[in-house]
């Protein structure tokens, strides 16, 4: 199956939703990989004594962003990555939209989603000023640095719970076989999710108003640690599980939105072009 292309009946998009998320967690691991590289080959940070463990008490992902040589590299990698999550949203919304013109979900449900949905895109693109704007210093440009990235963690959430609610609520994931305790699992991991980023935001808060309101014990900053690679497993691992379990066994039920390009006259026109007459 395409992304998208020319078919026989005619020249159109064809977005695979799940396909689509494949693709853009992928890209995300990948990204990792070329920052983790970059920063301990060539950077010549210290990673002990960064800017972020003086702050937080940990390294979280961000470190292997933060500095050259990855800037330089990283932004050029993530912009494809982002485009491939927002034609996700995008060919979500088109489901949505289908299911609604159909009957399936209520128009109310529906503005529910949507909504969802653009909070989720605005926060891809606004993730993209990490990759800008460097952390220099205690006061300086910090919190302008994480604030995308909070804005991100929410979005991952959105799109767990979207994801979730419409699946279960729209007989989507019913009509995919997905049984009771994939429902169950579902849910219980999007309490886990929720609980892990009620954490690390105020967490987070409080290390950059210099431990404000409590002292980042040792006991504290381990449980800080674990709080954070849980994120990273909820936002960036379970996903891609999911999508390669739909892909694999459920490929056959999978929804694919079909956009075509104007009317009968111009997508045999756009196929003649395509075929060189």
């Amino acid at each position: 199956m395409v992304v998208f292309g020319f078919r026989k009946e005619g020249a159109a998009f064809h977005l695979e939703p799940e396909l689509l998320r494949l693709y853009g967690f992928m890209g995300f691991w990948l990204i990792v990989a070329t920052g983790i590289f970059l920063t301990k080959m060539f950077s010549g940070i210290d990673l002990e004594n960064s800017l972020l463990t003086q702050i937080f008490g940990y390294n979280n992902i961000c470190v292997y962003f933060d500095f050259p040589p990855s800037t330089y590299v990283l932004p050029i990698m993530w912009a494809p990555v982002m485009c491939n999550f927002l034609l996700y949203v995008i060919a979500q919304l088109c489901f949505f939209t289908e299911q609604r013109d159909n009957g399936e979900i209520s128009k109310e449900f529906y503005g529910i989603l949507r909504n969802m949905k653009i909070f989720e895109a605005i926060t891809l693109i606004c993730f993209s000023a990490i990759f800008a704007i460097s952390p220099e210093g205690w006061d300086h440009t910090v919190w302008i640095h994480t604030i995308p990235f909070w804005g991100l963690q929410l979005g991952m959430v959105s799109m767990a719970v979207s994801n979730t609610w419409h699946g279960i609520t729209s007989g989507y994931w019913t009509k995919l076989g997905l049984s009771e305790s994939a429902f169950t699992g579902a849910k219980i991991y999007i309490a886990i999710f929720i609980l892990v980023v009620c954490f690390k935001v105020p967490a987070a808060s409080n290390a950059m108003l210099h431990q404000r309101f409590w002292k980042q014990t040792p006991t504290f900053k381990i449980v800080a640690t674990v709080m954070d690679k849980m994120f990273l497993v909820c936002a960036a691992v379970v996903p891609v599980g999911k999508a390669a379990y739909l892909r694999c066994y459920k490929k056959d039920l999978l929804h694919e939105v079909t956009i075509k390009v104007g009317g009968d006259d111009e997508v045999k026109g756009l196929q003649k072009l395509a075929q060189g007459e």
